[in-house]
């Protein structure tokens, strides 16, 4: 079929879409995805009235006023609002108790802080960190905090501004959290006056859209966070938006993604940071390297006080993975995939990175790599 219907779009009028999509968001839209995508176009179509899914695309395919306003509407429909808040209970520990402690501790003399949430969505990430950063700071009154959330849906940051949640978003939230941090009121959870103030929000468009950018103050930032987002893009588009996050970090500053977001990407620009909840990536200047003081643990080694998790022997892998006693065991391929090949880890027998790949595979009788 060459010619769209009033129900159905061309093969090649939709590969046509596909491809403009993820030029201009980073956006994949899978196969199983294609018929959802048709169903949006066409549901756009009919609002602005318009009969031919070419004179959409050539609408979208403009650079003008009306193209963007309706590429706006449009992304409000392919984009995933799933979100809630202390997603990823692991990340969120090693935040609360490496991280953040160490960044803080970086900045006792200027008290300024400066952190990122990319691909906020609804907004629930940046207000955890708001929180993360309330419970560790005594003095906070006394601070310079920006947590600024970006994301390409305005729809998405219209409800984060607002702060209101259902139970739902709050499934993960400790009960002593959910009492001092939010308010029930219509059936819904508001996030207390306090915690508002300290989340700036911005509409970003991660591929399209410059960083850093100073003029809207997202720049020299200790901390991006960048989660649940990188899986929805293509390959090409990862890698530009890692360029930007890279120019958009303070020296020393620390990317956090999700796991195994950054499979296959080239990491060249950062150290890798390797912690048994997840890797943290940090942007490296050859003149510049921080040493932490105090008892505040360092994120650049692999000593935490639970080391005992990641302590087996090459020789008894496939026994220490049925028992447990690695928290990286669901993920760990994916992030040992994420490390320089010849990356000798002395914690585990000082094997390279890809010859513990090699024995973790053989050990759980992994063939087909591709299903990883």
């Amino acid at each position: 079929m060459n010619v769209s219907t009033p129900n159905e779009l061309s093969p090649k009028i939709k590969q046509a879409f596909i491809r403009l999509i993820a030029h201009h968001t980073g956006l994949v839209i899978r196969e199983r995805d294609q018929a959802a995508l048709q169903e949006k176009i066409f549901s756009r179509m009919k609002d602005i009235k318009l009969t031919f899914p070419e004179d959409y695309y050539l609408l979208l395919n403009c650079p003008t006023w009306e193209a963007e306003q309706e590429w706006k509407k449009l992304v409000v429909l392919l984009t995933n609002l799933e979100s809630y808040f202390f997603r990823d209970k692991e990340q969120c520990n090693l935040l609360r108790t490496k991280i953040l402690p160490e960044l803080i501790q970086r900045h006792q003399a200027d008290k300024t802080l400066r952190i990122c949430s990319a691909g906020c969505s609804t907004g629930e990430e940046p207000y955890s960190l708001a929180i993360l950063l309330n419970e560790l700071i005594p003095d906070i009154k006394t601070w310079n905090l920006r947590i600024f959330g970006i994301d390409i849906n305005q729809d998405a940051l219209e409800k984060a501004k607002q702060g209101n949640y259902r139970a739902w978003s709050l499934r993960s939230i400790e009960p002593q959290i959910k009492q001092n941090y939010f308010k029930f009121i219509d059936n819904h959870y508001q996030v207390e006056p306090k915690i508002k103030p300290l989340v700036k929000w911005q509409q970003i468009n991660l591929v399209k859209d410059p960083l850093p950018q100073p003029h809207l103050d997202l720049h020299d930032f200790d901390l991006i966070i960048c989660r649940n987002v990188f899986i929805y893009f293509e390959s090409s588009a990862i890698a530009q938006v890692l360029d930007k996050f890279y120019h958009a970090l303070q020296p020393l500053g620390y990317l956090i993604t999700g796991h195994s977001e950054l499979y296959g990407q080239v990491l060249k620009q950062f150290q890798t940071n390797v912690f048994p909840e997840s890797l943290v990536y940090q942007r490296q200047t050859a003149s510049l390297v921080y040493t932490p003081v105090g008892d505040v643990p360092s994120p650049l080694t692999w000593d935490t006080e639970d080391d005992y998790t990641l302590a087996f022997h090459p020789e008894t892998l496939e026994d220490d993975l049925k028992k447990n006693t690695i928290k990286m065991q669901h993920v760990a391929l994916n992030l040992l995939k994420q490390l320089p090949p010849d990356t000798h880890l002395q914690k585990l027998g000082n094997l390279t990175a890809s010859e513990l790949i090699e024995q973790v595979e053989s050990s759980l009788n992994i063939i087909d790599q591709d299903s990883l």
